[in-house]
């Protein structure tokens, strides 16, 4: 028998959904409806512009290739005449070879003399790529997990005057994490400028002020939390944020994010303290300081690397960036180093003493510290792939300048997401393999619980990352076009189409991983007809993300390809831009219903940890697989979109290996790569957790995590 509040909220969800479709389908209306002054034709111009230009593009294409052949045509004629009038020069003229000079007379290149490596039996490339790719998985589990980490102890501490002092700084920290997220995506679903301005201020400062009546237990109510927040957010959002005139969307965006400001701090505050969450967040604790030191190796490594295989080009790096790389950077990673251990080392001597506050401030300055060399690195990599114009004047720009580019905060937001999500999978992945190592009752529901963390949060981090690329690739348009069509319609193109592959896959898993993880909560049946009809859109979603206009893996067919292998006409509008914004839009919608089902069940419903199906830890470990491997995936195209360039368009590469690798080889070698990390991991989840325990237990030690004491 159903409540009367339960049918209330049962018949919200049908309104919800009708609204969201309204307003999505007014958003992509044909541009053919949509009157030229209205605001709809900024939503969906875009989408038929992207379409346009790459229509046009084609045409230049054939244009250009057909000039190129008279060209050589002439050329040939030319070269036989030439060839008559000098008959006695004929061995001259046979050994004649290609002129290649244009590869080394750019820029600081010209001065090149390449040397051919090899390590390991791996040429410079790859074993650079091997090093480079390495680091930047560890290191993004080192920045992605303690963001999970620090918000999990805080949930598992008792509400000390300290802790509760603590929780006013983490709020605002996880106010500006989630305002960033919320005001990108205004940003780029209504057009909002500064959208992400808007959301950070707003969210920072309702949840700054909303900590701090909750502090004195002024403002106990969620409602009244929203309201205050809302306010107090928008009033010091609008005036900060950067605009010539303040626009309804920008300040509706502002009061959404001091809404969810106000919401969130007041629930964290006033959250009961569960020591589950204490546990949780120190045996992860334990695997961020020992992967730690191999991101330090792995990061050596790579220098290392550079310095052999490409000392010319890692010598004008540093020569651009000398404060960057000789002050910023060892600074933030010494900061970072220290602060680090402290934290891992301070967890029991802090909590012994009832200074569990403290702790939880060191780990907000551990975040803080790790997302500043975050953003200091992104520069050196968006200089190479997108250096400010005008290129004549680079030289004479300010380090700043060369740090800002167009496409330098766009990588920070897809980066900071895309570590939010891999930090919450690997810790699926963590809680899986503890879960299959178990043998107790207690322990397996344990590790159940921490799978099922893991993955709500590795989710709802995932549902915006589309937008982060989606805002990061726009830029790479606005700046150079060619780079945008060598990605998405070129040499690329079947790179991104495994990557739409796995994206799909991904969704599908962890939509899957839900509706497993459902059948063990009580009367959450009530959901499956919805969720059953949701994946039927997930797999025809996906299907229509990876779909390409042509099965060749460029502009035009080569010599051995198959320039048949097109979609037909009547079916070509699923590769058009609007068809994969609908797609990835059902996608993305249909994951945040069922996220929403997955979490009204389990606040509904009693949830039996430890009797999950046996299906659901192995989804969470091909999750976070699929993720690793991803990350991996996706840095190849973005380092290969440069080209054959190590600044684009400024420092030639002039190495034998300048060209595009296949499919096959970059998908062969990430394998090799996320299959090394993966083993590493493991090894290191056995010592960290698993390892300890066992010889504890045969010493009869009490429990890794020290539970808090009383005020």
């Amino acid at each position: 028998m159903e409540t009367p509040g339960t049918t209330k909220k049962t018949s919200f969800f049908p309104k919800f959904l009708l609204a969201l479709v309204f307003v999505y389908g007014l958003g992509h209306l044909p541009p053919g409806l949509v009157p030229a002054s209205s605001f709809l034709a900024s939503l969906t111009a875009p989408q038929a512009a992207f379409a346009q230009d790459e229509e046009e593009f084609v045409d230049e294409e054939e244009e250009f290739v057909d000039e190129e052949e008279e060209f050589v045509e002439e050329g040939e004629g030319g070269g036989e005449e030439a060839a008559g009038e000098e008959e006695g020069d004929e061995e001259a003229a046979g050994e004649e070879e290609e002129d290649l000079s244009y590869l080394t007379d750019i820029g600081p290149a010209k001065e090149h003399e390449f040397e051919p490596f090899s390590f390991l039996g791996s040429s410079n490339r790859k074993f650079t790529w091997f090093a480079a790719q390495m680091h930047i998985l560890f290191a993004s589990f080192i920045l992605g997990c303690p963001m999970f980490v620090v918000i999990m102890e805080v949930m598992g501490a008792r509400r000390t005057q300290g802790v509760r002092k603590a929780i006013i700084l983490s709020n605002v920290f996880l106010g500006i994490l989630i305002g960033v997220v919320i005001g990108i995506t205004g940003e780029i679903i209504v057009g909002i400028h500064h959208g992400v301005l808007y959301g950070l201020y707003s969210c920072a400062f309702g949840a700054l002020m909303v900590s701090f009546l909750n502090y004195f237990h002024r403002l106990m109510n969620v409602k009244a939390s929203a309201v205050v927040g809302a306010i107090f957010g928008t009033i010091m959002a609008v005036p900060l944020t950067p605009v010539e005139h303040y626009e309804v969307s920008g300040i509706v965006l502002a009061l959404i994010n001091g809404v969810v400001g106000g919401v969130l701090a007041n629930m964290i505050m006033f959250a009961k303290a569960d020591f589950k969450f204490e546990r949780l967040a120190h045996e992860i604790t334990k695997v961020i300081g020992m992967c730690y030191s191999f991101t330090a190796l792995s990061g050596g490594l790579f220098l290392f690397v550079m310095l052999v295989a490409y000392k010319d080009f890692i010598s004008y790096l540093v020569a651009t960036f000398p404060m960057l790389f000789m002050v910023a950077y060892p600074t933030l990673f010494i900061l970072e180093t220290v602060v680090m251990y402290i934290y891992v080392y301070s967890w029991d001597p802090l909590n012994q003493q009832n200074k569990k506050g403290r702790h939880i401030v060191c780990g907000i300055i551990l975040n803080v510290l790790g997302l500043s060399l975050l953003c200091a690195l992104d520069g050196p990599a968006t200089f190479m792939q997108t250096p400010p114009k005008p290129l004549g004047e680079l030289m004479d720009m300010s380090e700043w300048s060369k740090i800002a580019t167009m496409t330098w905060m766009p990588l920070n937001y897809h980066r900071l997401v895309g570590n939010g999500t891999f930090g919450g999978y690997m810790v699926g992945i963590i809680g899986a393999y503890m879960y299959l190592w178990s043998k107790k009752k207690e322990e397996r529901e344990y590790y159940d619980w921490v799978g099922y963390m893991g993955n709500i949060i590795g989710v709802a981090i995932m549902i915006p990352l589309p937008a982060m690329g989606y805002i990061f690739v726009r830029e790479i348009y606005q700046y150079d076009a060619t780079i945008g069509m060598y990605i998405m319609s070129d040499r690329e193109s079947m790179f991104m189409l495994v990557q739409g592959l796995l994206v799909g896959t991904m969704f599908s898993a962890s939509n899957i991983y839900m509706w497993v993880s459902m059948k063990r909560i009580e009367n959450a049946q009530r959901f499956f007809p919805a969720m059953k009809f949701g994946f039927i859109l997930i797999v025809i979603s996906a299907t229509i993300w990876f779909t390409p206009r042509r099965f060749f893996a460029t502009m035009l067919p080569e010599p051995g390809m198959n320039p048949e292998m097109v979609l037909p006409d009547n079916l070509a509008f699923l590769a058009l831009m609007i068809s994969k914004n609908t797609a990835a839009f059902a996608l993305v919608t249909v994951t945040f219903i069922n996220y929403i089902f997955y979490t009204i069940a389990t606040k509904t419903g009693k949830v039996h940890y430890g009797k999950i199906n046996p299906l659901g830890p192995y989804i969470l470990i091909f999750l976070g697989f699929a993720d690793i491997w991803l990350m991996s995936w996706m840095g190849t195209i973005r380092e290969l979109s440069r080209m054959n360039w190590h600044v684009y368009k400024v420092f030639k590469d002039v190495t034998p290996e300048k060209f595009a690798p296949t499919l096959a080889e970059s998908g062969f070698h990430v394998t090799t790569i996320v299959w090394t990390f993966f083993i590493i991991m493991t090894a290191i989840v056995w010592l960290a957790i698993k390892y300890p325990k066992t010889k504890k237990k045969t010493e009869g030690a009490p429990s890794t995590a020290t539970p808090q004491m009383a005020e």
